[in-house]
């Protein structure tokens, strides 16, 4: 009788804790999911902003968003004149063609979409894993947001985001990432110019260099071809961009992949765009290149740790500053009409090649992998 006793006081305890782990990942929503704001930061929530970022497209049903990494995600402002409103920023870290391809489909189920920015990123067709999260498409099939609610890590997150309601969320409402985040790393590398020896000595290092994901060797450029028959078929206004980052970037590049290999991927792009539009019956997609050699590209790097670009954290991202004034290019209504240029098949040989010349005069190759490599 004792025991029959002991046993129900025990389910009773855990049917307590189950409840209790429930109602406070709930109420407490570290990632955002229930929308419940009695806790209005989130510092946990970037952790999941794959899942977020999903969830919120359906509810915000957007006429314009924004695609690519983390360069757009930080860098692109959705609230910008250049989209048509309610838009949202749908990039996320390390985003590949893959998982931005189900982004772009759960927008147009939305029913809504007009407008894609597509922030076209080297990386994003040559990744080392196909996708970033193993059960990533459960984000948009069958998807159970209440399945996080009976979670440890949910819970830990939870008691973290009630003790440091001091720490903001890294996103914004509009999808957009702060700088927060990149300012905590340059002030833990010591400042701008040696995180960015860090990082520019081992980006490109594990990469494929034939639009191919590394772990699944499926050819990205597929998923590049369901982007472009989407926006085609639903009458979507597409632009494609190649992002400024800073032009020690691509000699980072260079040193793992070739320079060429950089600019035969660019040709691709302008080929297989008009190929798709050709096929589909339709004008094709503009294509506009700022990853070029240019005096917002190739500003200077301060050495002092408490010095910062106007333009860029590092070689990769580029900061909202030089995002608006992409999108005031892209809008015709901007200070910098030199910067930027739009490519297709009549003029990609001769802009490549132009290319090839501004490197030479913009910055000295060898001295970079000097001071970089050691060579």
């Amino acid at each position: 009788m004792k025991s029959l006793i002991w046993i129900k006081v025990l389910l009773s305890l855990i049917l307590i804790i189950v409840f209790s782990v429930c109602l406070i990942n709930y109420i407490v929503d570290p990632y955002n999911l229930y929308k419940t704001n009695l806790f209005k930061n989130k510092p946990k929530e970037f952790e999941y902003m794959r899942l977020v970022k999903a969830i919120n497209v359906e509810e915000i049903k957007p006429y314009s968003i924004v695609l690519g990494t983390s360069r757009a995600e930080m860098a692109i402002d959705p609230e910008h004149e250049y989209f048509i409103k309610p838009s949202y920023n749908l990039a996320n870290a390390g985003s590949t063609m893959y998982e931005t391809k189900y982004y772009l489909k759960e927008a147009i189920l939305q029913g809504k979409l007009k407008k894609v920015l597509l922030v076209a990123d080297w990386r994003m067709f040559n990744d080392v894993n196909m996708k970033q999260v193993a059960d990533f498409e459960t984000y948009f099939e069958n998807r159970n947001i209440y399945k996080y609610l009976l979670n440890y890590k949910v819970f830990e997150d939870s008691l973290f985001t009630i003790k440091n309601q001091n720490k903001l969320s890294l996103h914004k409402s509009n999808g957009q990432m702060t700088d927060r985040y990149v300012n905590d790393v340059l002030l833990a590398h010591g400042g701008q110019y040696k995180t960015m020896l860090a990082e520019e000595k081992n980006y490109y290092k594990n990469f494929t260099n034939n639009n191919s994901y590394k772990d699944t060797k499926k050819d990205s450029f597929e998923d590049f071809k369901e982007i472009l028959q989407m926006c085609y078929r639903n009458n979507i206004k597409l632009d494609i961009i190649f992002g400024p980052s800073h032009i020690r970037q691509w000699e980072a590049f260079d040193y793992y992949h070739g320079y060429e290999t950089f600019l035969k991927w660019k040709k691709d792009i302008v080929l297989f765009v008009e190929k798709i539009g050709l096929e589909e019956n339709k004008i094709p997609f503009n294509i506009l290149d700022f990853s070029v050699y240019h005096r917002l590209t190739a500003e200077n790097v301060p050495k002092e740790p408490e010095q910062r670009m106007e333009f860029h954290f590092e070689g990769s991202h580029y900061t909202n500053k030089l995002g608006l004034i992409v999108l005031d290019r892209l809008s015709n209504n901007s200070l910098y009409n030199d910067f930027g240029v739009y490519i297709n098949s009549s003029n990609i040989d001769n802009h490549l090649e132009n290319l090839r010349k501004d490197r030479l005069n913009f910055i000295d190759i060898k001295e970079y992998r000097k001071e970089v490599f050691g060579e």
